[in-house]
């Protein structure tokens, strides 16, 4: 099984088609980039370690 926040980094898969889209048709398709590049590092900091500290308070 992959990890979670390996299955996250997978989501930047999809920008370098978003990022030719961009380039060779209308500059609003760059919305999605932007969209793409927030939910990816949303996931990926919601699925990293938390530390002890942090854990201590929940």
């Amino acid at each position: 099984m992959v990890p979670p926040r390996t299955a996250s980094l997978l989501g930047l898969g999809a920008l370098p088609a978003i990022a030719y889209y961009t380039v060779a048709t209308d500059l609003v398709i760059a919305v999605s980039l932007l969209n793409i590049l927030i939910i990816t590092t949303a996931l990926y900091l919601a699925f990293s370690p938390i530390s002890e500290n942090h854990a201590a308070h929940a």
